[in-house]
Parts: structure tokens; C-alpha cells; sequence
């Protein structure tokens, strides 16, 4: 499935600010980008859950470049191993990267 680039209006006030509504696929998609941990160094905006219910969400235009970059740049799904020792392995690389992060 190809990526659409998220369109944004730039709002009145603030200035430099754009609008941006954002739907249940963006929210999938938003949940990998910060299984990397690489979100602040990335320029992301922080989202919550409900930034996803179709409202205008505000950010600045940077944000709004990076999370297009960062959206178009995700892979594939993954699909699940078929050997138990994968899941295992994966489970554990994702608990180290988690400790890595908090400590």
C-alpha cells in the first residue's frame, strides 16, 4: 500500500502552526514509528490516542515533515515467526532496547 504524505492548513494563530486531522490508520502506523525509540531525536510530535479521532491536531510544519518522512520510511508489516526461538529472541530484543531506553 502505497504512502499518502499527511496534508496540514496552516492555521492563523499561532503562526508556523498547521492543522492536521489524523485517522484510525495513521494511529497503527504512529504505534511502530515509536516501537524505535527513536522518536525525539526524529523531530516526531507527541500524539495521545485521542489526536486520532479525526479532530484537528495542531503542530509545527517541522513536525509535520518528519512524521511524512518517518511514515513513508516504514517498512512492510512483519510477520510472525514460525520458530518459537524467533518470538523468543524478538521478545527479548525488544526488552532490552526498552531497559536501554529507561536507564
Amino acid at each position: 500500500m502505497p504512502y499518502e504524505p499527511i496534508v496540514g492548513a496552516p492555521l492563523r494563530f499561532p503562526p508556523g502552526r498547521v492543522a492536521v486531522r489524523l485517522e484510525e490508520g495513521h494511529r497503527l502506523a504512529y504505534r511502530r514509528l515509536y516501537q524505535h525509540y527513536q522518536s525525539v531525536l526524529a523531530g516526531l510530535p507527541v500524539l495521545r490516542d485521542r489526536d486520532f479521532d479525526g479532530r484537528a491536531v495542531r503542530m509545527t510544519a517541522r513536525e509535520l515533515a518528519a512524521l511524512n518522512r518517518a511514515l513513508a520510511g516504514l517498512e512492510a508489516p512483519v510477520e510472525a515467526p514460525q520458530d518459537p526461538f524467533e518470538a523468543q529472541e524478538q521478545v527479548r530484543t525488544r526488552l532490552f532496547k526498552r531497559l536501554q531506553f529507561l536507564s
